[in-house]
């Protein structure tokens, strides 16, 4: 059943750069005057108004959240609990509610995704895009017109596909395409455990077992990725 799903898709991943010199002549520069390091690690909740974020940060010593706080398409909701918020100077985990127009652009692109993590530090700005061929064109049309980017690099996709195979079963995968096909990852969810189960024709406790299995696997990966940078 996976051949008969996968091809469904035309996924296009799209690696996006700023220079330092184009961040310092924009908004972004708002977050770089306060922090030396900017990174967002995922994001945990996605609106039509802005994206809440967790971000692993590093404030300039003469900075702090305060400061971060005041930046207009910003909102400090806090540190990562139970962990302190860092102070002036200091590294550590906050969340954020980002507003930027950037963002929100993202978001109006149901067949797109930002993938995390991505940073914003003294060497720029890096994004990775993903997602339908209409999704990323549309996005990056947007991007253009709001900060245009410096480089545009089309990502091998296929590399990235024979990594996920190889650590979810063809089970794990063919469940987990179904599940986000049918809009069970998306928020609010468009469907239910329940809804999902009768769609695949699998019942619901293994069903449940399969995502819970594929998305501690993904989870593992993508730390994986990331601690090897």
């Amino acid at each position: 059943m996976i051949n008969e799903v996968l091809p469904q898709y035309t996924v296009r991943e799209v690696q996006l750069k700023w220079s330092p010199d184009s961040v310092d002549s924009s908004d972004i520069s708002e977050i770089t005057q306060v922090t030396s390091l900017f990174e967002v690690v995922a994001h945990l909740e996605v609106t039509k108004e802005g994206v809440r974020q967790l971000v692993k940060i590093k404030f300039r010593t003469a900075n702090s959240s305060q400061e971060l706080n005041e930046i207009p398409y910003l909102e400090v909701e806090g540190p990562l609990n139970p962990y302190p918020m860092p102070q002036h100077g200091e590294e550590g985990y906050i969340v954020v509610w980002n507003r930027h127009p950037l963002s929100v652009a993202a978001i109006n692109f149901d067949s797109l995704h930002v993938i995390p993590p991505y940073l914003i530090d003294d060497n720029g700005v890096q994004i990775t895009i993903r997602g339908l061929p209409e999704g990323v064109s549309g996005f990056l049309k947007a991007a253009r017109s709001i900060f245009p980017p410096d480089s545009v690099k089309v990502v091998d996709v296929e590399e990235m596909e024979d990594s996920v195979l190889k650590i979810l079963t063809p089970k794990q995968l063919e469940i987990a395409v179904i599940a986000v096909q049918s809009g069970f990852y998306q928020n609010p969810r468009k469907i239910t455990k329940k809804e999902l189960s009768e769609l695949s024709n699998i019942p619901r406790s293994t069903l449940q077992e399969h995502l819970a299995k594929a998305e501690a696997s993904l989870m593992e990966w993508v730390v994986k990725v990331h601690q090897s940078k």
